[in-house]
């Protein structure tokens, strides 16, 4: 039964060929071969970052930067946040002894009992307060001048990045060092020289 068999499978081998329908193995290589080579183009990577930190990092395939774009802004957003809170809780004990415009009448205390974050209630003045609230406003306002900054940088390296790998280091640029001895008739000596010729190739 199995002589019958051989020639059938031969002759489907065969048949399958000649109609244009690809063997299994010759399909698996002409996939591998259609898929485009990822081309990297620095105009699209400054764009993804641009858009979103770290996209560009991502697009230029270096996923070892993603933590370090990550860890940069989860640090300054919860420095920010960190400063944002106290600046409102000392804001609100800052508008308690302070004097209001639109209430002559109102009689501020001089003293208002504020809790520490270390448990401990201290009776500060509007001067401490007014000084205590316009620097964790600054230390805020630092923070988001900050992360405006990495992300300025985290799209500048995405664009150097994506311009050095598109950057052309094969043997199609060649370098040629050229020593040259040559008579001077002036001087009826011989004169040395270096000559250095590149050499681009389509």
């Amino acid at each position: 039964m199995r002589y019958f068999v051989v020639p059938f499978v031969v002759l489907f081998c065969l048949s399958t060929e000649l109609m244009g329908i690809p063997v299994d193995s010759v399909s698996q290589k002409d996939t591998i071969l259609a898929k485009s080579k990822h081309k990297i183009i620095p105009r699209v990577s400054t764009i993804r970052s641009l858009i979103f930190p770290g996209l560009g990092q991502a697009y230029n395939r270096q996923y070892w930067k993603l933590p370090l774009v990550a860890g940069a802004f989860v640090s300054l957003g919860m420095i920010a946040n960190y400063n944002q809170v106290r600046y409102q809780k000392y804001r609100s004990f800052y508008y308690i002894v302070s004097q209001r415009a639109d209430d002559p009448s109102y009689v501020p205390p001089r003293t208002v009992s504020v809790v520490y974050e270390d448990g401990l209630a201290r009776d500060l003045d509007v001067n401490q307060l007014k000084r205590i609230n316009d620097g964790f406003r600054r230390n805020r306002d630092y923070t988001y001048i900050g992360m405006f900054v990495a992300w300025a940088f985290n799209v500048v390296d995405a664009n150097v990045s994506a311009h050095l790998k598109t950057f052309d280091v094969s043997d199609d640029i060649s370098l040629r060092v050229k020593p040259i001895l040559d008579f001077d008739p002036l001087s009826k000596g011989i004169v040395s020289s270096l000559t250095l010729s590149f050499n681009f190739k389509k």
